[in-house]
């Protein structure tokens, strides 16, 4: 071999040993990499976990969470869709992010202006890793706040529970707080129903058309009347299905942190009142379910009457004796006074204990108040409870009671939950056919020719009775200047299907009562006006027969 082949090959040799060595480094770089790379995954890995396991609890807490919470919609009995469930935005701050907490406050506010500045401001100057600042922004008021560009701000999805109706049947829907779990209303009552896999709409015995017409005509006679507050109740007698409830006023239920606290109180279910001459039906069906009196029977009530140390009065006297039809019809209280002294305290308890006066109305919502009961019921309380004083009950309680009368003697316990296989009627017997029969031909009197003539409609066969009762003084006693009006109702007089009350607190004298605020004057017609309007609507409310009239006996 040659010198110059020798020093080939060595060339060769040095170019094969350098290539070899460039490929070991290469290997032993990427090796290198690898391992600072998985190092660093490791670091990582190690910290997040040191974070998630180790950091503060409260820390832990304080992290925004998407609320993954469905909940069913709340509609009407005919399908009316009156409470649903929307996606929206959360707006929170990372407050650690945020370069100017003034600044940016300044700018939140410009463009949500019922946002308090100072608050804001102290929010974004935390100390922690999120705050909230407004919950529940449409996609609008969201896309507003996002174009503003401000570093540590952020949104969350979040769903909010809507209410289409606003004010209308507030009360009985009530509400969701922003975790949207139900605090009022049906939304209280049927809380896990709603929130349930896969639960379907839950369907309430409400009737808004029935609802809108009841809201409407006490809103008026509020206002007309100048009351502190006016509600009414209509129900079905055979099902206990409440149609409708209204107190006034009332309130939005998207915004209830924003409403008066008044405003949230059902008057129709959560005040109690002496309600009056309206308790006096109930106090016949009594003396007629024991026997005490005969239909026949005249009362003397033309004369003074004294119980104990108290005489009874009547606002006005009758010149001749009752039977029990004229002491209903003309209301008078001495009439009632006797008979209530044949039925005797424990009966009398008895009975209004049956019918639920005695105890909180058995029904789904929370909004129930207890009745207030005098401690000790002797023979004066026997007298003054027979017609309406010295036992306050709500609204809804007594249109209960009077729907139990009425409907064959048989109680239906109310609900507000539209009546089904899964949730049937529970009833009980109260007072018999017979006087139940009895009852509805009195009250049918009560409207033709008694006090109740202002509630009268043709063609329903209205049946009802005025109340009228002086409210408790702070000095004691009652004051006859601020008194509380009712008109309880029923018909059709020929199958009664529909029960309902009105009532107003201290509604006042105005042109056209002739001075008189009672309930014959202001109650009786608002309830007329509510039974025109909504008498076409209900299934079964028209009159199918004509009244043979019962008629008040008196001496020749």
């Amino acid at each position: 071999m040659s010198d110059f082949q020798t020093f080939q090959n060595q060339q060769t040799l040095t170019l094969e040993d350098e290539e070899y060595q460039t490929v070991t480094e290469g290997r032993i770089r990427i090796r290198i990499g690898v391992v600072a790379f998985v190092f660093m995954l490791l670091i990582a890995v190690v910290r997040l976990a040191e974070i998630s396991l180790f950091s503060p609890h409260e820390h832990r807490q304080n992290l925004p969470q998407v609320l993954k919470i469905q909940r069913a919609d709340l509609t009407d009995r005919n399908g009316e869709l009156l409470a649903t469930t929307l996606e929206t935005y959360s707006l929170y701050a990372e407050p650690r992010r945020v370069w100017n907490p003034r600044e940016t406050a300044e700018a939140l506010v410009r463009l949500r202006p019922h946002l308090n500045r100072e608050k804001l401001r102290q929010k974004l100057e935390m100390d922690r890793s999120f705050v909230w600042l407004e919950r529940g922004l449409t996609p609008k008021a969201r896309q507003a706040v996002f174009g503003l560009g401000l570093p540590g701000l952020a949104f969350r999805k979040e769903p909010k529970r809507v209410y289409p109706r606003e004010n209308l049947a507030s009360h009985m829907v009530g509400f969701t707080n922003v975790d949207m779990v139900g605090v009022a209303g049906a939304e209280r009552a049927f809380n896990s129903d709603l929130t349930a896999d896969d639960a379907p709409s839950v369907a309430l015995s409400l009737d808004l058309r029935v609802q809108f017409a009841l809201a409407d005509e006490l809103a008026q006679a509020r206002q007309k009347f100048d009351a502190l507050d006016a509600s009414g109740v209509v129900m079905d007698i055979h099902t206990g299905e409440i149609i409708a409830m209204v107190s006034v006023p009332n309130f939005n239920p998207n915004n209830p942190d924003t409403t008066l606290p008044e405003t949230l109180f059902n008057h129709a279910a959560m005040s109690t009142y002496d309600l009056g001459s309206v308790f006096k039906p109930l106090t016949m069906a009594m003396a007629l379910e024991d026997g005490v009196v005969d239909k026949s029977e005249l009362f003397e009530v033309q004369k003074p009457y004294k119980v104990r140390n108290k005489f009874i009065r009547d606002d006005h006297p009758s010149k001749v004796p009752l039977n029990i039809t004229g002491v209903l019809a003309e209301s008078s209280n001495r009439g009632t006074a006797m008979i209530a002294q044949r039925i005797g305290a424990d009966s009398q308890q008895a009975h209004l204990r049956n019918l639920g006066l005695l105890s909180r109305v058995d029904y789904e919502l929370a909004e129930s108040a207890k009745p207030q009961v005098q401690k000790r019921w002797g023979e004066m309380a026997t007298v003054t409870v027979s017609y309406g004083h010295g036992l306050s009950v709500t609204p809804l309680a007594l249109t209960a009671a009077i729907a139990g009368m009425l409907n064959d003697g048989v109680y239906v316990t109310p609900t507000v939950r539209k009546r089904s296989i899964a949730s049937p009627a529970v009833e009980r017997r109260v007072f018999r056919s017979e006087v139940s029969r009895d009852m509805k031909d009195m009250m049918r009197f009560v409207v033709t020719d008694g006090t109740g003539r202002k509630a009268n409609v043709p063609g329903y066969g209205v049946m009802g009775k005025t109340g009228t009762a002086e409210k408790p003084s702070k000095e004691g006693g009652y004051d006859q200047q601020r008194l509380v009006t009712s008109f309880v109702a029923a018909f059709p007089h020929s199958a009664p299907r529909y029960a309902m009350i009105v009532t107003l607190d201290e509604p006042k004298a105005i042109e056209g009562t002739h001075g008189y605020a009672t309930a014959g004057w202001n109650a009786a017609p608002v309830a007329g006006k509510v039974i025109r309007r909504i008498g076409p609507i209900l299934p079964g409310a028209r009159d199918g027969s004509q009244l043979a009239r019962a008629e008040i006996v008196v001496t020749p």
